[in-house]
């Protein structure tokens, strides 16, 4: 049209500005086309790059999650120990930690899908704009999964080691309160033959006879909290609570004697 207006402008000068208006419209109709499709050809390589992108770092973030989330349906056996305890509660919190980090990435995809979908079609005529739904759905479902685990993981880390200091401490009174008594028993003198003596020594029994049966109180109180703890705690260390029940038990035997009876 730019070679043929000019020659027809020269041909019929008459109608020239009729023709000259035409050929102009249309060039610039022609240019306006040109940017069109360019702008459009930038856009599509934009939304392309921009989609590529998109997929390629939810899916990393995806398998991030996942392995996180499989840790946390497969947990170490909780411990017996105190001090295991607070170091499996310190190893349950680094899950928040690796949280925060992909906190920044989680809100920037949830963002950008949600932006992407909104530019579509919608998900029920787009196909594309679907699979980005169906993936932040998943990346959501797996997000909430895993706080939810860590949170229910803390609570009965808390629950067992609550249980478990008070085990061990009940132990460890028990165990000084039996080898007094113990250490009591052997330092008590022969039977006598002077009825005084005789009379002291049974007062004397008769102590360690209600001492005995005070410890019974307490070993069924460690025996119960022993059986609590050997319930809630991983197999790996419910022998270790079996023995601390067995030996205190057996303390208890050699002190009442082969009769069942002190002195």
């Amino acid at each position: 049209m730019n070679k043929t207006g000019p020659q027809l402008l020269e041909l019929s000068p008459g109608e020239g500005f009729l023709i000259q208006e035409k050929y102009l419209a249309a060039d610039a109709l022609y240019s306006q086309i040109k940017e069109d499709v360019k702008r459009r050809a930038v856009a599509l390589d934009e939304a392309i790059s921009q989609s590529t992108q998109f997929h390629d770092k939810i899916d990393q973030t995806l398998e991030s999650l996942k392995r996180i989330v499989e840790r946390l349906k497969q947990p170490p056996p909780i411990s017996a120990e105190v001090e295991k305890i607070k170091e499996q509660i310190s190893e349950n919190k680094n899950v928040s930690v690796d949280m925060e980090k992909l906190q920044p990435v989680y809100e920037t995809l949830k963002k950008r899908g949600e932006d992407m979908i909104a530019r579509s079609e919608g998900t029920d005529k787009d196909i594309s704009a679907k699979a980005v739904q169906d993936k932040l759905d998943q990346m959501v479902t797996i997000w909430e999964s895993i706080h939810t685990l860590a949170e229910e993981r803390e609570a009965k880390l808390l629950d067992v080691m609550e249980l478990a200091e008070k085990f061990w401490c009940d132990h460890m009174s028990l165990v000084v309160t039996t080898k007094d008594t113990q250490d009591f028993i052997r330092e008590l003198e022969a039977p006598g033959i002077d009825p005084s003596v005789v009379k002291q020594q049974q007062e004397a029994a008769e102590v360690i006879r209600e001492e005995i049966d005070g410890l019974q109180e307490e070993l069924d109180m460690v025996v119960n909290l022993g059986s609590e703890l050997i319930a809630a705690c991983g197999e790996p260390d419910k022998p270790i609570v079996n023995k601390i029940e067995f030996i205190l038990g057996f303390s208890k035997q050699s002190m009442e004697g082969p009769g069942g009876q002190a002195g």
